[in-house]
């Protein structure tokens, strides 16, 4: 649960309050869980959602139709990217705004569609699509950043 929160969260106070969160509704809602073997998927849920209500909470989640992101440059050929630790690239994740963080953690890894996440966030599918889409450009950008300190 602490590194689901993690991968939404802005940094470790973030989580650790996402954390916090769902582990209280975790055993407060466990009565209601009929399947045990379900368990570890919806603990899962109850973190994402947290995570969204986290960030809708503080309201610095603001969800842009057009966001322009900065223009990315080409990516350098070779597999330099393996040289990265697992832990440069969840903080290159982190260092996303918090909508593109929340939509590629929800569509990438949770495996959600734009719809679902559309719904989840009350934005339309086309900014789901968008912010996933400005994401990736970001990812590309920040890694590249990371992989020039490395070499």
């Amino acid at each position: 649960m602490l590194s689901v929160s993690y991968r939404y969260a802005k940094n470790k106070t973030d989580a650790e309050d996402i954390f916090h969160e769902s582990v209280l509704k975790v055993f407060g809602y466990l009565h209601q869980l009929k399947e045990l073997e379900k368990i570890e998927w919806w603990m899962k849920r109850i973190v994402i959602n947290e995570a969204i209500r986290f960030y809708k909470k503080n309201r610095s989640l603001v969800f842009v139709e057009d966001y322009q992101t900065m223009n990315a440059t080409e990516l350098e050929p070779g597999d330099v990217y393996k040289k990265m630790e697992v832990d440069q690239v969840l903080q290159v994740i982190q260092e996303l705004p918090e909508r593109m963080r929340l939509v590629i953690n929800l569509f990438s890894i949770e495996g959600f569609s734009h719809e679902e996440i559309a719904e989840m966030l009350g934005i339309s599918v086309g900014t789901s699509k968008s912010n996933l889409f400005d994401a990736r450009k970001k990812i590309k950008i920040l890694m590249q950043e990371k992989v020039r300190r490395i070499i």
